[in-house]
């Protein structure tokens, strides 16, 4: 294994780039010179794609197949000379003679056929472009006679001496062209150059701005390792900021930009600044863009019927950018919004680019104008640029609508309480009712959704709605007072209220309310209507202009509700989707809750190795945007996903960090919390403690009007031991939820409570069709332990074998319910968590304190355990009970 970096990278990390990503070309390098007939190969592809480095790899499979090798680099000095580029192989020519082209030739040709000694030599070529003529020459004629095999590197795009290209075109070579890496091929390399998981965010960033050009990719990467932009956090390597051109990079474009004259540098700065360019911008300079494009420095297309011209490279922007001074910068920005405003700024996001193209051009914005871009900015998830436009807005004298969305940007780049003061401030300045109920919305979910306040929020939803006298306006903020009941009550009496404000709310207040209620309907168990409820908010606030909240909101409700009801695999297919779409949006908020929702579905699915990555990453990125009352929540879902697994330890570290938030428990997410609190409990073998969490987390779901919650902490109760507990008081509260899921939990409480072995082979079954693959591999334990004790072998064996296909869905899942059929056929429930306990690494004496039970009992229990599992030491019992 590598040693570490102070930055966390391996320390190979700068010296060897993994090849990773080529696993077609490589396969083809295998098959191709490994052969029978082994033939020549030809890498194409642009500069810094990674053929030598492939064709490195290529020498060492030539190699380890027995075959002599040589390397030769052509370079533009050695192009001179013919033959140059072989002077390396030559042996030293005789001072008394001069050499004649063709005896330097046939000397040449000696060589090389000699050093295969009996087998054709394999001869590799960097940047073979570079050849001269006669070595060109050369090489076509050994390759056509079978004398040498050659593997050439050649560049795209460069002129190529015609006796190479006849290689491929007459078939005497395999010619094997060298794309730049896509998203999924960048991951791959970074995870394994940077020994560990890359956030999707990240490997997006540095895809896009290396063009998938390997070398480029490289060195972001190592500029961003040594400026400590690119860092570990929370075992995921993420970065912290944009990505910036190292001095390295800088060079390398320079050098590719070359010496460019005033016009075309001119062009190529303007796209840099402004790209695409349309018509408009290029104006007369058609010729320069033509000439740049067969330079390889821009690209142009239709879009439509619009001409779009752009930098041929992202990086070439970057550098350009960068490179470009402030003065030259201002008047182009001038120019760019005087143009499209001339127009009048019809295309799409032309309020967004005029409104940065004026304030980077010194002023001379209208007011109106730069708020338009302001809120654009805003919608298109960049909120730092919506501070800068929206408080150039109101220096331009936009007035309070500009200063409150700055105050908004603020909160929402993750600075809720630096927010604070100045929306206090605003209160002052509000002037009219529209300006009161904008503010307490802002100021509502800065103190409930980012500072975890909700009573605080409620306080100033009660002095709005005092000092706003439409009524309308005072709804709109009443409307908001469900989301605060979501938190303060719970999930039951904030739907409630939703749905009694719907009649006669105005479309924004409606759309949110529709939202408020889809969630509390389906935790409520009202699935159909949930559904129903959620889609017509989707509908509605997809044709609102942009509001508080983001449509996708409406998606993620939806995504609960799936789940609740038991349609998981679609659930999880637009949950995925939807991240995605975060993904390509730059919306880290919607990736941590599509994340989110694919980790809650653990405690049925039990893809513990899937939730906790997910788990993670959702937190982190909540954590960065400051969304603390949320986080809590997450952070119970973490804890349950690490304790499923077994690792109490971190789920209670999860745990801790929650309650060091210093916020109220959530109430639409307290039987979460109690769940994880019984899980972890469990996870440390105190299978009592554990079951009393559940309880209370099923008491409280009745008290906030979570059903579904009652309901998922009653069947854990009774996967854990209790189900002659649980099982009328399931039964009963079933009644009021719908879905398939429901059914199934309720079938296998009733089939455990009656040790029923066929109706628990049925709920396995059901499960199993859910695609509950954590509950059906249990349920089908179950009717193996069940079959077991009738004495019934072979049907226990068949239940056992469907078991363990079962776990092996659950990658990292171990409950007790997975424990071996062994401990859990012959040992009772007293004997089993004094066993797990001790496997815990609980002393005796602590495992008495758990119990309450005295020494001696826990010795003699422990003693009665080892005698009927056939071991005689405590060191054993992990294998046998966990």
């Amino acid at each position: 294994m590598d040693a570490t970096r102070t930055d966390g990278a391996p320390t190979s990390f700068a010296a060897a780039w993994p090849l990773t990503g080529r696993e077609d070309e490589l396969h083809v390098l295998q098959q191709v010179l490994t052969d029978r007939r082994p033939r020549s190969v030809v890498l194409v592809g642009s500069a810094g794609v990674g053929k030598t480095r492939l064709a490195r790899e290529a020498q060492q499979i030539a190699e380890r197949s027995g075959r002599p090798t040589r390397w030769v680099t052509a370079t533009h000095s050695v192009a001179r000379t013919p033959l140059g580029a072989f002077a390396a192989l030559l042996p030293a020519a005789d001072p008394s003679r001069a050499d004649t082209l063709q005896d330097l030739l046939r000397r040449c040709a000696e060589v090389l056929v000699t050093l295969g000694a009996g087998r054709p030599l394999v001869l590799f070529v960097d940047d073979a472009q570079l050849l001269d003529e006669t070595s060109a020459g050369l090489i076509h004629q050994l390759v056509a006679t079978d004398a040498v095999l050659v593997v050439l590197t050649v560049r795209s795009g460069e002129p190529v001496p015609a006796e190479l290209t006849e290689l491929w075109k007459d078939d005497l070579a395999v010619r094997l062209e060298l794309a730049r890496l896509d998203a999924d091929r960048v991951a791959a390399l970074l995870t394994a150059a940077l020994g560990g998981q890359v956030d999707p965010a990240a490997v997006v960033e540095l895809a896009e701005h290396s063009g998938g050009n390997v070398l480029f990719l490289r060195e972001l990467v190592l500029g961003a390792l040594a400026d400590h932009n690119l860092a570990r956090d929370m075992d995921v390597w993420r970065l912290r900021g944009p990505l910036a051109p190292s001095e390295r990079i800088v060079e390398l474009v320079a050098t590719r930009l070359g010496d460019l004259d005033p016009a075309s540098r001119a062009l190529l700065q303007l796209a840099a600044y402004a790209e695409p360019l349309g018509s408009r911008e290029v104006g007369e300079e058609l010729a320069t863009v033509d000439a740049l494009e067969q330079q390889g420095l821009l690209t142009s297309y239709f879009d439509g019927r619009r001409l779009q011209v752009r930098l041929a490279h992202p990086l070439y922007a970057d550098v350009l950018r960068l490179t470009t001074s402030a003065v030259r910068t201002a008047a182009m920005g001038r120019t760019m919004a005087a143009g499209a405003e001339a127009t009048g700024g019809r295309r799409r996001d032309d309020a967004l680019r005029i409104g940065i193209w004026r304030m980077d051009g010194g002023g001379g914005g209208r007011p109106e104008l730069l708020m338009r871009a302001a809120e654009a900015a805003r919608w298109h998830y960049d909120f730092a640029l919506a501070e800068r436009l929206a408080q150039a807005a109101a220096d331009a004298g936009a007035g309070f609508g500009a200063r409150l969305l700055a105050a908004q940007s603020v909160v929402l780049q993750g600075r809720p309480a630096e927010a604070l003061e100045p929306l206090v401030r605003l209160a002052e300045m509000a002037g009219n009712d529209t300006e009161r109920a904008e503010l307490a919305i802002v100021h509502i979910d800065t103190l409930w959704v980012f500072l975890g306040r909700p009573l605080d929020g409620l306080r100033v939803a009660a002095a709005a709605e005092a000092s706003i006298t439409d009524p309308a306006l005072r709804a709109d903020v009443a409307a908001r007072r469900t989301g605060l009941a979501l938190t303060a009550d719970g999930p039951g009496p904030a739907a409630l209220s939703a749905l009694g404000q719907l009649d006669g709310a105005d479309p924004r207040a409606a759309s949110w309310l529709h939202l408020v209620a889809a969630y509390g309907l389906g935790r409520l168990g009202r699935i159909t209507e949930a559904l129903e409820v959620g889609e017509r908010g989707f509908v509605a606030a997809s044709s609102l202009e942009p509001g508080d909240w983001y449509p996708w909101f409406y998606r993620f409700t939806h995504c609960e509700n799936l789940a609740l009801a038991g349609r998981f695999a679609q659930a999880r297919q637009v949950a995925r989707e939807q991240y995605q779409q975060g993904l390509t949006d730059g919306s880290s908020e919607a990736r941590a809750y599509f994340l989110w929702h694919l980790a809650r579905g653990v405690r049925e699915l039990g893809h513990v190795r899937e939730a906790v990555p997910h788990a993670r990453e959702a937190v982190t990125l909540l954590r960065r945007l400051a969304r603390v009352g949320f986080e809590h929540s997450l952070l119970s879902t973490l804890a349950i996903a690490l304790a499923l697994g077994g690792d109490y330890q971190s789920a209670n570290l999860a745990l801790v960090a929650a309650d060091d938030l210093g916020v109220d428990q959530p109430q639409w997410s307290a039987t979460d919390h109690l769940a994880a609190r019984g899980w972890t409990a469990v996870a440390e073998g105190r299978l009592t403690a554990g079951r009393a969490a559940l309880l209370e987390a099923a008491a409280a779901g009745e008290r906030i009007g979570d059903l579904m919650g009652t309901l998922a902490a009653l069947h854990d109760v009774a996967r854990l031991g209790g189900a002659r507990d649980v099982v009328r008081r399931i039964t009963s509260a079933a009644a009021g939820a719908e879905g398939e899921l429901t059914p199934a939990r309720v079938a296998h409480v009733q089939a455990l409570a009656d040790r029923d072995p066929p109706a628990l082979a049925a709920a396995a079954t059901r499960f199993e069709e859910l695609g509950a693959a954590l509950l059906a591999a249990e349920a089908a334990a179950d009717a193996a332990v069940a079959w077991r004790r009738d004495s019934q072998t072979a049907r226990s064996d068949s239940e056992l074998h469907r078991a363990a296909a079962l776990a092996r869905m659950c990658p990292g899942a171990a409950t007790p319910a997975l424990s071996p059929i062994e401990s859990r056929e012959q040992l009772t429930g007293a004997e089993r968590e004094t066993a797990l306990l001790a496997a815990a690494g609980r002393t005796n004496k602590e495992i008495a304190a758990e119990l309450q039970l005295s020494v001696r009992t826990v010795d003699n229990r422990l003693q009665r355990v080892y005698t009927k599992l056939g071991i005689s030491r405590r060191a054993d019992l992990a294998d046998l009970v966990r």
